[in-house]
């Protein structure tokens, strides 16, 4: 008996050792291609992008493939209806986004269909869903025998960042950008991926590779893709994997008659939910969806009314609705910034109507252009402080001169 504990106890030891490995050698390829040097190096994008990208995917793959094997907690027999289920939640994405589509509008695919490129990206997309996929099955049935959900939850997380090039954290200039990001980029994924791992803990890597590869080849490979706009996109991208997730767990549990055994995690599911919901909500919010969104403060040019790492909530108007006294929130057309300013007289030129003189509290004189109405995105009715210090800590140095003028 204790010898069979210590065994257990060495073999344990080794799978975690082995997963450090895995996460070390996805990172690793991850950093290698955000490496812009590396590419100067290989002088050819061809070779970096389909030769040396597919090689180090190939070389994980293998690896895992040479350790043992771990087996998915789904019961074998219902490995068929899995992967049914896999290809079904799939397609249902794929199908609510052509609907999506029928809203938005489409477009033509950014990729190349010629004989060759077809190839290519098949070889590199295939390279890449199957060191990933692999890798992820190995990581969550090694790991997830305590607490399966938090190990399906951090290795979700951590495959949602790997799949986000280094070029993307890092050109966000402003709380928009960031949530943008959040919206466009990191929610859908991280839904996508949490449900891609539940996938793998049920089903193996098999499972993940028919619901991860049926996406990826409609992305890949059809020629006009729905051109989704903002709340589309996060919608669509967030809430359809999260409610699969759901309907998979709920079906699974009710086919292998373990539905009262996991009854005590419907509060849980609803908490998720709640949070993604919510999540949601406070990006769309903003990113300027609702009637009021907030706006952080670059410069004292309004002090001391409102101050440098203060956010302004913003109320949308018809730029022709700016009376006189009104601080309003709107585009300068040569420098492609937004400017809060106080407006300090109307005035009405032939030609162009009426037109807004602007000035910050604390400048001596009044702006140099004066604003239409077109140019007029909302006007400010509360300023909080101070809470937009970390936007200001994000933005680079490369953003237009500011001196004068309310970001």
């Amino acid at each position: 008996m204790g010898v069979a504990v210590i065994a257990k106890h060495i073999l344990s030891r080794k799978n975690h050792y082995k997963c450090f490995l895995l996460v070390v050698l996805l990172s690793a390829i991850y950093l290698i291609d955000g490496l812009p040097f590396l590419k100067k190096i290989v002088e050819s994008t061809f070779l970096f992008s389909y030769v040396l990208k597919p090689a180090l995917w190939v070389c994980l793959a293998l690896i895992v493939l040479y350790f043992a094997k771990v087996k998915p907690v789904g019961k074998l027999r219902f490995k068929s209806y899995l992967n049914s289920l896999a290809f079904v939640c799939a397609v249902s994405y794929i199908l609510l986004m052509i609907m999506g589509g029928f809203l938005d509008g489409f477009g033509k695919s950014p990729y190349s269909f010629t004989p060759f490129a077809i190839i290519m990206n098949v070889i590199l997309v295939g390279s890449t869903l199957g060191g990933q996929e692999l890798a992820r099955a190995y990581l969550i049935n090694n790991l997830s025998a305590k607490r399966p959900f938090l190990i399906i939850s951090i290795v979700s997380l951590f495959f949602t960042f790997i799949n986000i090039t280094t070029a993307q954290l890092l050109q966000f200039k402003s709380l928009s950008e960031v949530a943008k990001l959040a919206g466009q980029n990191i929610f859908p994924l991280f839904s996508e991926n949490l449900l891609t791992s539940y996938f793998a803990y049920l089903g193996g890597p098999v499972t993940a590779l028919i619901y991860k590869g049926t996406l990826q080849a409609y992305q890949w490979f059809c020629p006009i893709l729905p051109n989704l706009g903002w709340m589309s996109k996060t919608f669509l991208g967030t809430f359809v994997p999260f409610i699969s997730l759901i309907i998979v767990q709920n079906l699974y549990l009710y086919e292998s008659r373990e539905v009262k055994r996991h009854s005590r995690d419907k509060e849980s599911t609803l908490g998720w939910i709640l949070t993604s919901v919510a999540a949601v909500v406070i990006v769309w919010f903003a990113v300027g969806l609702f009637p009021i969104y907030p706006q952080v403060i670059a410069t004292g040019s309004m002090e001391p009314l409102i101050k440098p790492g203060d956010v302004v909530l913003a109320k949308k108007i018809k730029g022709q609705e700016a009376k006189l006294g009104d601080i309003i929130h709107f585009r300068h057309l040569e420098n492609k910034i937004y400017i809060v300013h106080r407006v300090v007289d109307v005035k009405t030129e032939k030609g162009k109507g009426q037109l807004f003189q602007t000035q910050g509290d604390n400048n001596s004189s009044a702006d140099s252009k004066l604003v239409e109405p077109q140019q007029i995105k909302g006007k400010v009715i509360q300023v909080i402080p101070k809470i937009g210090w970390p936007t200001l800590y994000l933005r680079s140095e490369g953003d237009p001169n500011t001196d004068n003028v309310e970001i």
